[in-house]
């Protein structure tokens, strides 16, 4: 018997069919393909802005005791796999003269023969620096002084005024990246010279490849390092980005895992309707002798072919959707994004879900068709037959629950690792759709009653209709619960963590300017003058109050970290969001000498509030208590708090590093920035406002947000379609009743009220047990979301989230109905009757 010829027959006989059958493995494929298109460009989105705020991704090894260290004992990265490149630095600030006009610099010294740190400073002009007193300059100083290439400058160093020339100019922006307040770069060797650091360094900048998990790469550093040196994040750098970035990249591969299992429902409940209602064309062919291995390699031959051409069709219609949600983001976060490239990955994902998920779809009419008779040739037996939903699938999906509920606890006490959160969360999910046929019957009898007013006898045909057919409804509800799923959980997961990182960063940051000194980074050469910069800019105009901020690498009870030594003002909000009854016992503990740790940290550690924490500042160990616990994003998580007035009782602090000045009320932010620019120009202070940078936060947080929201609303799209290609297959599959209701009197309002209200009925039931399901995933994602980040994020179910996921929904369906509606309203009579 040729299968094929077979196959090519039944296309043609069920024209519609065949294509609709085509159009939902096409619409699946594309699902796929341009969520994971979508996916990449929110992370290429997300580490451009990343590298607008903090650069190229890099490490730094320090001095444990917050001194010089020795070039010699850092030891090399080579091998280390994600690290691209070290090279030793060292910054001074200085005077230099010109002419009779005088300047201040903060030279930048670094070797002229690497690569790695050349590579990282393209110049504008010129060429690097080769002799030893070669020396490339700011661009925008140059131009504000009017120094050429060939200017020979004197600069004032330990060792009395040297001369140095200008071989080549660098934009400030760049140089910005590899040292914040540098303006001349100069060889190492010079600078070494010039201020008698022969053979030392302030810190090794190491790069990160942009790819590479940067606390992996920090882990394998660290265990190469001596005791006395520290390898961690550069204080310039944003953290909170990679906290976004890991409480996103969780939400990004749980909707890309989704949307796989939303293709797969759309393709089984489709194809499984084409199948299964050709049990006479299975009766016949037995009849005449096909054996149950023809047929059922008829099921499968037919199956992989529709996979195949729709996985054709679904492979350049996901790539255009993948391209109109990376135009989209790209409006939206106001930002160039390069075009998305589909990884080979997802490709090949998406070529073989088409084929391999319609074969399964045909297995079940295949193994069904072993039991069909040859009296149902004959046209005897009514063939849409009551579906029953069988009690093993009921026993089978419980059990399914309660291991994906087991892996999910394993998760939360950190058993396992955040990731394996995704397929439990999935298990739970496709069990909890497995038992939707359970509960269907008597939701739908109620939606049907409730609305009965209103529905009236199309609404009992319609719910008749759904009850018959349970396993197809579940499946097609199934497509909903999905994308209620994503929109409800992953969004209010999205909602309570971009609020809990906006709260963070502007308590952190509440200041209006920063004023940075970077002459403070070398403190065996800062002047004591320098401690008194914080009195002279509270007595400037419009100054309300400055906080003084020192960063300190540190060790707590062996841990590295960063200690951030700050005033704690009275009338200043404390940088984290704590309960009124917590910060007044917070503000206590500061003053009387106690610590505020972390919770990521404190997780680590497995300390609590009230225990004695052993830290370890400048070489100089000492016991503190614990104040609170508290989530904090800055460098990883990993930080603890001390009062100015304590720490500077341990150890000597120096000049601070960072100025946040508060304006007065009413004080415009721009005129205020350039109000302190002249004190910040004489004291060698670098200004930056808090308010552009609070916006450039925002735009960053607001750009991830926005291409996850296109990812949740795609889920919607595609929902909605599946309803509709779902509603069209049961059209098709209900023509002879529909033609024989007309016959007897049902008019074409009341056919396209028939469709309808079977879709609305559809909407209630994916709402309600959506709904539910995304509350769980809300939950899911909460509970994971403190092994992640190392602390818990305040949940928060938004009622406004509630209401767009179940209004999307319903709105979704009924809009699915039209075509369907229109084209059962419309069916020729004759044609119906006769129709098989």
């Amino acid at each position: 018997m040729d299968l094929l010829h077979l196959v090519v027959r039944q296309w043609r006989q069920r024209k519609a069919r065949t294509a609709l059958s085509m159009l939902s493995v096409a619409i699946a494929v594309a699902a796929v393909l341009g969520t994971a298109l979508a996916q990449t460009t929110v992370r290429v989105g997300v580490r451009n802005l990343s590298k607008e705020i903090g650069g190229r991704p890099a490490l730094e090894v320090v001095s444990l005791s917050g001194g010089r260290l020795n070039v010699g004992d850092v030891p090399n990265v080579d091998g280390i796999a994600g690290a691209e490149g070290s090279f030793p630095l060292v910054t001074r600030a200085t005077l230099a003269r010109r002419q009779g006009k005088r300047l201040r610099c903060v030279l930048l010294g670094i070797p002229p023969d690497s690569q790695v740190a050349w590579g990282a400073l393209p110049l504008a002009s010129g060429r690097a620096c080769q002799e030893r007193n070669d020396a490339v300059l700011s661009a925008e100083l140059a131009a504000s002084r009017k120094i050429a290439e060939g200017d020979r400058l004197t600069l004032l160093t330990r060792r009395g005024p040297r001369t140095v020339t200008i071989v080549g100019l660098v934009p400030a922006a760049v140089l910005a990246e590899v040292a914040p307040a540098a303006s001349m770069v100069l060889p190492l060797s010079t600078v070494q010279e010039f201020f008698g650091l022969e053979g030392q360094a302030d810190r090794v900048r190491i790069f990160v490849d942009e790819n590479s998990d940067r606390e992996a790469v920090r882990g394998a550093i660290a265990a190469r390092l001596p005791e006395n040196l520290l390898v961690q994040v550069p204080v310039g750098k944003m953290e909170q980005v990679d906290s976004t970035l890991k409480s996103t990249e969780l939400a990004l591969r749980f909707a890309g895992t989704l949307s796989l299992a939303m293709a797969v429902f759309i393709i089984l409940n489709t194809l499984r309707m084409n199948f299964s209602e050709r049990r006479r064309d299975v009766a016949v062919l037995r009849v005449l002798g096909a054996t149950t291995r023809q047929i059922v390699g008829c099921h499968l031959t037919e199956g992989l072919s529709m996979g195949l051409v729709g996985s054709a069709l679904g492979i350049p219609l996901g790539l255009l959707l993948g391209r109109g949600l990376s135009l989209g983001m790209q409006k939206l976060v106001d930002a160039h994004l390069p075009p998305p490239t589909a990884p080979w990955s997802a490709i090949a994902i998406a070529l073989a879900l088409g084929p391999l998920v319609a074969a399964v779809a045909a297995l079940v009419p295949a193994w069904q068709s072993r039991k069909v008779s040859a009296r149902e040739a004959l046209g005897d037996v009514e063939l849409r037959r009551a579906e029953r939903f069988p009690l093993w699938a009921v026993c089978a999906s419980t059990l399914a629950i309660c291991a994906a509920i087991i892996l999910m606890l394993l998760v939360v006490f950190e058993r396992l690792p955040a990731q394996a959160a995704i397929p439990a969360g999935l298990l739970m999910l496709v069990a909890f759709i497995a038992l939707i046929p359970v509960v269907l019957v008597p939701v739908v009898s109620g939606a049907a009653w409730l609305l009965a007013p209103w529905m009236r006898m199309e609404g009992e045909l319609a719910a008749e209709q759904l009850r018959q057919r349970s396993t197809r409804t579940g499946l097609t509800v199934g497509v909903l619960v999905v994308a209620i799923s994503n929109g409800l959980g992953l969004g209010t997961a999205i909602v309570n963590n971009v609020d809990d990182i906006r709260e963070w960063y502007r308590r952190s940051l509440a200041g209006d300017v920063f004023l940075i000194d970077p002459t403070a980074n070398d403190r065996a050469e800062a002047s004591q003058e320098r401690t008194a910069i914080s009195a002279a800019l509270a007595a400037q105009p419009n100054v309300s109050h400055v906080i003084e901020v020192r960063i300190l690498p540190t060790r707590a009870a062996g841990m590295p970290g960063i200690c951030i030594v700050r005033d704690f003002l009275p009338d200043v909000a404390l940088p984290w969001a704590v309960g009124a009854g917590e910060e007044k016992e917070i503000r206590a503990g500061l003053q009387d000498g106690a610590a505020v740790v972390s919770s990521v940290m404190a997780r680590k550690l497995h300390v609590s509030k009230g225990d004695t924490l052993r830290m370890e500042l400048q070489g100089r160990a000492f016991n503190v208590k614990i104040a609170g616990l508290v989530g904090d994003y800055m460098l990883g998580g990993l930080v603890t708090y001390l009062d100015r007035a304590t720490a500077a009782k341990i150890v000597d602090l120096g000049p601070a590093e960072t100025y946040m000045v508060r304006a007065t009320p009413g004080t415009s932010m721009e005129s205020f920035a350039t109000g302190l620019e002249p004190f910040a120009a004489e004291e060698g202070l670098i200004v930056q406002s808090l308010a552009d940078l609070r916006g450039r936060l925002d735009r960053l947080i607001n750009g991830i947000v926005a291409g996850l929201w296109l990812l949740l609303a795609m889920g919607f799209v595609v929902g909605g379609i599946a309803v509709a290609n779902t509603l069209t297959m049961s059209v098709l599959e209900q023509t002879r009743e529909l033609g024989l209701l007309r016959i007897v009197g049902m008019t074409r309002g009341q056919t396209r009220k028939l469709v309808l209200c079977e879709s609305s009925l559809l909407g209630i039931l994916g709402a309600a047990t959506g709904t539910l399901a995304g509350i769980v995933t809300a939950g899911i994602i909460h509970l994971c979301n403190e092994p992640v980040l190392g602390h818990s994020v305040p949940f928060t179910l938004h009622a406004w989230l509630l209401v767009a996921n179940v209004g999307g929904c319903l709105l979704m369906t009924l809009l699915a109905a039209w075509s369907p509606g229109e084209r059962a309203a419309r069916l020729d009579l004759l044609s119906a009757i006769a129709y098989e």
